[in-house]
């Protein structure tokens, strides 16, 4: 694993040499001998390419009625020592939590706070699990010139503009006084690259809100999803609707292809159902995406912007264009019934099948 790390150092200029080994010994002692290299490892000992699978939590790995699906999921996942990536919008003191309580499995990697921080798993040979944080990337974030403080006051400016301007919108942080005791005491610890509001608007009008909040923060990434647990109450077509929106460094897709880069995964799949999982999965490089059933409004119309020949009928597999115009195929559930961990276990299914033929096919070339 250190020509691996090595590689990626040689890569960023900024970095002399002498930072080079200490930030290459940092990052070997919280990847290397992780649940998840181990994983890897034992696929390639197999002769298999490094797979895994990254995926939001709500709604695409767990939702209610769909537990047993999940628990489907982690024990293939487990059985072909597939890393199971969580890649979502809570932080990681939240994501713990709801592991120490039963809810969630302990993941092999998080990436939380929208992919703006990064923890991984280890355990001892007494069963004991640790989470060690990726230092390295967090101060890749730093070098962005990411500073929240000033962040934070100029949202205040926009704040008051879209009072006067756009009131309908009530456009406000998350946590208002939790940001106005951040302002008069800073803490580092707190969400340090993730700055978050909540707006009302109606769905045909969110793109002009993110138009309108980029005006503000034009060198940071904006990312909006619906609040789901808000919506579920209104009527499908009720409206306005209800928002989140979140001011970044970095998306899930950057944390999505940081970590396949360092650690040597080629190939997966990448699953989300919302706004702020389509970055990832328009982005997800070699990774097959996947927008799973019960995805948000929001999710899909984005998604079908970048379907470059829409096959008819009800085929799950489409193929799109990213941001680079490279074509690639993406699965949209297109089976009502079918939601969350359903989606992804039957995309694998489908690739799977996909992939025994291209060997049977490759294999009767090579005997001719």
């Amino acid at each position: 694993m250190g020509e691996r790390f090595n590689e990626f150092f040689n890569a960023v200029p900024e970095f002399s040499q002498e930072d080079k080994e200490q930030e290459t010994q940092g990052l070997k002692s919280t990847y290397e001998g992780s649940d998840m290299i181990s994983m890897i490892e034992k696929q390639k000992g197999l002769g298999s390419e490094g797979a895994a699978l990254f995926t939001d939590i709500d709604n695409t790995f767990i939702k209610k009625g769909k537990e047993s699906a999940t628990k489907e999921l982690q024990k293939k996942s487990k059985e072909k020592n597939f890393p199971i990536i969580a890649v979502t919008g809570n932080d990681f003191e939240g994501v713990a939590r709801r592991i120490k309580s039963g809810e969630l499995p302990y993941f092999e990697t998080i990436a939380g706070a929208v992919g703006t921080e990064i923890w991984v798993k280890h355990t001892d040979k007494n069963g004991g699990i640790t989470y060690k944080k990726d230092v390295y990337f967090e101060n890749m974030l730093q070098q962005t010139g990411y500073d929240r403080q000033e962040l934070c006051k100029k949202a205040l400016l926009m704040i008051s503009d879209f009072e006067k301007n756009h009131p309908a919108w009530k456009l406000d942080f998350q946590r208002p006084d939790r940001e106005q005791h951040l302002l008069e005491k800073p803490d580092a610890t707190y969400q340090a690259f993730k700055i978050s509001f909540h707006f009302f608007s109606d769905p045909l009008e969110i793109e002009r809100v993110s138009q309108e909040v980029s005006q503000f923060f034009p060198d940071q990434s904006i990312v909006l999803c619906e609040e789901i647990n808000y919506n579920r109450s209104l009527k499908p077509d009720e409206s306005p609707k209800k928002y989140c929106l979140d001011i970044l460094p970095i998306t899930k897709a950057g944390a999505v292809q940081y970590l396949g880069k360092i650690t040597g995964i080629k190939k997966g799949i990448v699953a989300g159902d919302s706004g702020n999982d389509t970055g990832m999965l328009l982005e997800s490089g070699l990774f097959t995406p996947v927008l799973v059933g019960g995805y948000a409004r929001e999710a899909k119309n984005t998604i079908e912007k970048n379907i470059t020949i829409k096959k008819e009928g009800r085929r799950s597999f489409q193929k799109i264009k990213d941001s680079k115009n490279n074509p690639k195929a993406i699965y949209i559930e297109q089976n009502p019934q079918r939601e969350a961990a359903e989606s992804i276990l039957r995309a694998a299914e489908i690739l799977h099948r996909a992939e025994n033929i291209k060997k049977i096919r490759e294999s009767k070339i090579r005997s001719k």
